[in-house]
C-alpha cells in the first residue's frame, strides 16, 4: 500500500502505474506530446518541468518565442525529440515548434476552405513581396501585388504588429510548406462587408492620412474614405490645410459609397446645416451684425459674418459723398465692422451689406449742427495740388482752395499741409444737397492787404518777384507784404521770367474785403535800366490801365485757365 502526497491511498503495484500514466509521469517518450512548465529561461533556452523524472530542456531553435520571452510558471506544450537515460546524464529535449506546426498546418487548410483570416507578423521584405510569420513557427509569402496596403506605408509601421490574411494557397510538401497569402483579398472582402453595414447619413470617426489639393484621405477603418474639399466647410475659401493635420481624429458623416467600386466619400460641413437654408429667418433684411473683413477689392470689401456666410459691401454702401476712395486706407484684412443687411439672394447664395446707412446720412440736418462763418477743427484727410480736403467729422469734410490757404502766395499745398495735421478752418459755405462746405484757412488770421492798403498809394516803389507768366502779364510777388501783384504785357522787357526780381511803382491798387476784392497794378514806366536791364523802351499805354481793376488772385489764375482750356 501507498500513501500519495494528496492523501489518496493506492493499493497494489497495478494501481500505482495506473497512477503514473494518468499523471503523465514517468520516462518520456520521444514523439510523446507533453504539458510543461516553465521553470527558468536564459538567452538559449527553457527549462520545463514535464511532470517526469528529470526536467526538459528546449533549445531556442525550437521555441515559439525568444527564450526571453517565457517566464517561470507559464504552461506550454511540447513533444519530446529526445530522450537521454541516467547513464547519459538522464536530459530530456522537446520542441514547442515540432508541436505547434502541425496544428497549425491543420488551421490554415481549415482557414483556406473556409474562407476565414488567418493573423500573422511581416518579418521581411523580400523580392517581390512579403515574407510573413504565422504562429511564430510557419513563414508564408504574401505577393507585392496583394498588398497593397502595405505597398503604401513605412517600415516603421510594420514593426510588431499583427495584420490579418487571407489563405488564397497552401501545399504541404516534404521539402516545406508552400503557403501564400492575400491582404487585398481580405481587405475587399471586410471593405464589402463595411459598405454594406454603412448608411449615407451615418457618422464616422477616422484618421487623416493624407492631404492634397483636392481634399483629405481619412482611414475610417477597413477602408480609406475621400473628403472632397467642397465637403470640409461651408466657407468655400477656407483655408483647410490650416484646418487639420495629418494624423488628427475627425468626426464625418457619409455622403456616398459605391459597393461596387469600394469608394466612399465623407463630409466635415453637412456635420451641421448649410447656414443659407434658414439665412433669410437667422439674418433678415435690416438686421445689424458684427462682421470680419476678409477681402478688399477696388469696388468694396468683402465680409464674414459666420461660417459659409460671406458678402459684399460695396463702396458706395460705405461712405457718404464721395465713395470713389482707397478702401486700403480704411480697412484691413480681419478688421471687426458692424454691417447691415441690405439684400438676401438666397438661389445665388449672395448676401450685400451697408456700414454707412447704420449711423444714417451725417449730412442731413448739417445746416442746423454748423453755419457760415463758424470756426471748426479740422483734419487733413488730403493734399491736392488745388488745394486740401479738411475732415470735420466721420463722413463730413470740406475742401479748402488753394487761394483759401494763405494769404501769402502758395504755389505747393503739400509745403504747408501734412495728412492727419490738426487745423483750424472757417466756414465759408454749406450745401448739404452736394454734400459740399467750402472751408478757409487763411480768414482766421489778419489780412495783409488791411496793412498793403494803409501803407501803399499809387506811386509806392515796391520790390517785387515774377511768380508766373500769363498772356496778359505776368504774376508777381509783392515782397514786403507777401500778397499778389499784376505787371501787364505791355511792360515786359526782353528776357523776363520766374524768379525775375526788380523795383517797381504801384500803377493801381483796389482792396475792397466786403466784395472780396484785393488787386494790385505795378508799372516799370520810368524805372532806371540799371534796376531794370531788359525793360522795354516804349512806355505802356494808359488804356492797359484803364480797363478797371485786374484781378490776380490764385482763384482767378484757376478761373482764367479753366474758361481757356473749354
Amino acid at each position: 500500500m501507498k500513501i500519495m502526497e494528496n492523501g489518496e491511498v493506492l493499493n497494489g503495484k497495478e494501481e500505482f502505474e495506473k497512477y503514473l500514466e494518468s499523471e503523465n509521469v514517468g520516462t518520456p517518450t520521444v514523439g510523446e506530446v507533453r504539458k510543461c512548465t516553465i521553470l527558468s529561461s536564459g538567452t538559449e533556452y527553457v527549462i520545463v518541468d514535464l511532470s517526469a523524472k528529470t526536467e526538459g530542456i528546449i533549445t531556442k531553435r525550437e521555441l515559439v518565442k525568444n527564450p526571453e520571452d517565457y517566464k517561470p510558471g507559464d504552461k506550454i506544450e511540447a513533444v519530446v525529440i529526445n530522450y537521454k537515460g541516467e547513464e547519459e546524464g538522464a536530459r530530456t529535449y522537446l520542441s514547442e515548434r515540432r508541436f505547434m506546426i502541425p496544428k497549425l498546418l491543420e488551421e490554415i487548410r481549415k482557414s483556406m476552405e473556409e474562407k476565414k483570416p488567418v493573423k500573422g507578423y511581416v518579418t521581411k521584405k523580400v523580392r517581390g513581396g512579403y515574407t510573413i510569420e504565422i504562429g511564430g513557427v510557419l513563414s508564408a509569402f504574401l505577393p507585392g501585388s496583394q498588398a497593397s496596403y502595405l505597398n503604401r506605408i513605412s517600415n516603421d509601421e510594420l514593426v510588431n504588429k499583427e495584420f490579418e490574411f487571407e489563405v488564397i494557397n497552401f501545399e504541404e510538401r516534404n521539402n516545406g510548406n508552400n503557403i501564400v497569402l492575400s491582404m487585398d483579398a481580405l481587405a475587399k472582402k471586410q471593405v464589402e462587408e463595411f459598405l454594406n453595414g454603412v448608411n449615407v447619413g451615418d457618422k464616422l470617426t477616422g484618421i487623416v492620412k493624407d492631404i492634397t489639393g483636392f481634399g483629405a484621405f481619412v482611414d475610417v477603418g477597413p477602408m480609406t474614405a475621400l473628403l472632397p474639399r467642397s465637403e470640409i466647410s461651408w466657407d468655400k475659401n477656407v483655408n483647410f490645410k490650416d484646418k487639420f493635420h495629418v494624423g488628427d481624429e475627425i468626426e464625418s458623416v457619409v455622403i456616398s459609397k459605391d459597393i461596387a467600386n469600394q469608394k466612399m466619400s465623407i463630409s466635415l460641413k453637412r456635420l451641421s446645416n448649410d447656414p443659407w437654408d434658414d439665412i433669410e429667418k437667422k439674418y433678415p433684411v435690416g438686421t445689424v451684425i458684427d462682421a470680419t473683413v476678409t477681402g478688399i477689392a477696388p469696388y468694396g470689401i468683402f465680409v464674414k459674418i459666420s461660417d459659409g456666410i460671406k458678402g459684399l459691401v460695396r463702396s458706395e454702401d460705405i461712405f457718404w459723398g464721395n465713395y470713389r476712395r482707397n478702401l486700403k486706407d480704411y480697412f484691413h484684412e480681419n478688421d471687426n465692422v458692424k454691417v447691415e443687411v441690405t439684400e438676401i439672394d438666397k438661389d445665388r447664395r449672395r448676401i450685400s451689406f451697408s456700414v454707412r446707412d447704420i449711423e444714417g446720412d451725417p449730412w442731413n440736418g448739417i445746416e442746423e449742427k454748423y453755419h457760415v462763418d463758424d470756426t471748426v477743427k479740422t483734419k487733413v484727410e488730403k493734399v491736392l495740388d488745388t488745394g486740401v480736403i479738411l475732415g470735420i467729422e466721420k463722413e463730413i469734410s470740406g475742401f479748402a482752395h488753394i487761394s483759401e490757404l494763405s494769404w501769402n502766395f502758395v504755389k505747393n499745398p503739400a509745403d504747408l499741409f501734412k495728412r492727419n495735421q490738426d487745423v483750424e478752418a472757417k466756414i465759408l459755405e454749406i450745401n448739404p444737397e452736394k454734400r459740399r462746405m467750402k472751408l478757409s484757412v487763411k480768414r482766421l488770421q489778419k489780412d495783409p492787404w488791411e496793412d498793403l492798403a494803409k501803407n501803399v498809394k499809387i506811386g509806392t516803389p515796391v520790390d517785387c518777384e515774377v511768380i508766373n507768366i500769363k498772356n496778359s502779364g505776368a504774376i508777381l510777388r509783392i515782397v514786403d507784404f507777401n500778397v499778389e501783384g499784376f505787371l501787364p504785357k505791355s511792360q515786359f522787357y526782353e528776357g523776363i521770367k520766374i524768379g525775375d526780381a526788380f523795383n517797381a511803382k504801384v500803377h493801381k491798387i483796389s482792396y475792397n474785403p466786403q466784395l472780396d476784392e484785393r488787386d494790385m497794378v505795378v508799372t516799370i514806366k520810368g524805372e532806371s535800366t540799371e534796376q531794370i536791364s531788359h525793360a522795354k523802351k516804349e512806355s505802356p499805354k494808359e488804356e492797359e490801365f484803364n480797363q478797371g481793376p485786374i484781378r490776380t488772385t490764385i482763384g482767378e489764375m484757376v478761373n482764367q485757365k479753366g474758361e481757356k482750356q473749354s
